[in-house]
């Protein structure tokens, strides 16, 4: 029997506004019912007169809100506008940008990158947890920010490398897949990456109880998977056709969302399901903070 996938207009229809997205928030937040953060008390008074319910423990009375500890903590943009634009991020049939999503969700464009780049960082999180297992594969690629779309552009040549990992089932098909940014000067010499790249990838994102890790070197990548190896060819059509290319400081949250929305491209229900559970339990990220930090990624060491 086959699944009934969820489209967009049905989800919008079903979160249209803060009333119908207060109950999933709180029965997955607290799925066993509520517990006072500070001293694990389970009675609450619940204080109905702000926009969203706040839990004041009866014992000894902190006050806990919803958004508290989750990627929204601080955000004044409403519920359903998140759960919208979770959707949107998540389904793997898609990609949105942050000018699209603005018009959808009737947002600022800062508001809309912001709460992208913000379920991003979810993303990335969660994806920090899930290791590579079993039979492994790992290749390299480059990513090059070439905005094909606009009539004119010049290209331009900062190709970027990753690695691209993959953990393969008993038919060989890809089951996981990891795309991992390896960050080096604009004009560095050589784009070649070295021993130490795969292994810091393999080290940092493949199980220890993966004996052999088969690592395909340069050129001899195409001796690797072929699933894989489409993969990591089709990411800068994949980035590039609806970001227009992207910098090197954000690159790996780019790298990160694609390789989502290919990890649940057979399963696009779950895998908005998985990004709720990550939105509720992935503490906030500030704007300052999504700016200003260093590329995430995989740094160049010379051997």
């Amino acid at each position: 029997m086959s699944t009934h996938v969820v489209t967009f207009d049905q989800f919008k229809r079903k979160y249209h506004d803060e009333a119908s997205c207060v109950p999933i928030l709180i029965s997955t937040k607290w799925p066993n019912g509520y517990r006072c953060p500070r001293c694990d008390c389970v009675d609450a008074y619940v204080i109905t007169t702000r926009r969203l319910p706040l839990y004041e423990c009866r014992n000894c009375k902190y006050q806990a809100s919803l958004l508290v500890g989750t990627i929204m903590q601080g955000s004044r943009t409403l519920l359903h506008k998140w759960f919208q634009a979770l959707f949107l991020i998540a389904n793997p049939s898609g990609s949105i940008n942050a000018v699209q999503l603005s018009t959808i969700i009737q947002v600022t464009y800062k508001t809309a990158w912001l709460i992208l780049h913000k379920l991003r960082h979810a993303i990335q999180q969660g994806d920090a947890q899930q290791l590579l297992t079993g039979l492994v594969e790992v290749i390299s690629a480059e990513y090059n920010p070439c905005n094909f779309h606009i009539k004119g552009f010049k290209t331009i040549r900062n190709e970027q490398p990753f690695v691209g990992g993959a953990s393969l089932n008993f038919y060989g098909e890809v089951s996981y897949v990891k795309l991992k940014h390896v960050f080096m000067p604009k004009h560095h010499p050589n784009k070649e990456l070295s021993y130490w790249d795969y292994s810091n990838f393999i080290e940092t994102h493949v199980s220890s109880s993966v004996r052999v890790p088969f690592i395909h070197y340069g050129s001899k990548k195409y001796n690797a998977c072929d699933t894989l190896n489409i993969i990591c060819d089709s990411v800068p059509v994949r980035i590039n056709e609806r970001y227009y290319g992207v910098s090197d400081k954000h690159l790996q949250s780019y790298l990160d969302e694609v390789s989502y929305r290919i990890n649940y491209s057979l399963k696009p229900n779950r895998a908005v399901s998985k990004l709720f559970r990550l939105f509720i339990d992935t503490p906030a990220v500030t704007y300052k903070q999504l700016i200003s930090r260093k590329p995430m990624c995989l740094h160049l060491q010379v051997a």
